[in-house]
């Protein structure tokens, strides 16, 4: 099977509205489209970064547990999606610019002993988000 591209990232939201407006305000994403699915709730689609992330609520009878935004974060905890990358050009100048926007650092950008430095960040609904800078 040949794989022609990442299609999308599809993130259950507890406030789509919320989640997508974090995304176009920090990461300067913008909105594709809106669309209802099966059971009648609103999805939003953004662009961000060359991606397609999907935002929408959690389906009927599925309740999102509490965001692992403090502490050690989902990187940490175990969840089934550890987080996702954006690939930025300089790792330390975009820490500095979210946390100044307010954003949660889960730590402070690594610069490992190859040609990798990164940060974790906290988004809304629990996500986590590295930031990737290769040199």
């Amino acid at each position: 099977m040949e794989i022609e591209s990442l299609d999308h990232i599809h993130v259950y939201a507890a406030d789509p509205e919320i989640s997508a407006l974090f995304y176009i305000e920090n990461f300067d994403a913008s909105e594709l489209l809106r669309n209802e699915n099966v059971y009648g709730q609103t999805r939003i689609f953004i662009a961000l970064g060359g991606a397609v992330m999907v935002l929408g609520p959690f389906p009927p009878g599925i309740e999102p547990s509490d965001p692992p935004e403090t502490g050690d974060g989902a990187y940490l905890q175990g969840f089934g999606v550890a987080h996702f990358g954006l690939k930025v050009a300089d790792v330390e100048k975009a820490a500095v610019e979210l946390k100044g926007s307010g954003v949660l650092l889960l730590g402070e950008p690594v610069h490992e002993k190859t040609e990798l430095s990164y940060c974790y960040l906290a988004a809304p609904d629990g996500v986590v988000v590295e930031l990737t800078q290769y040199e």
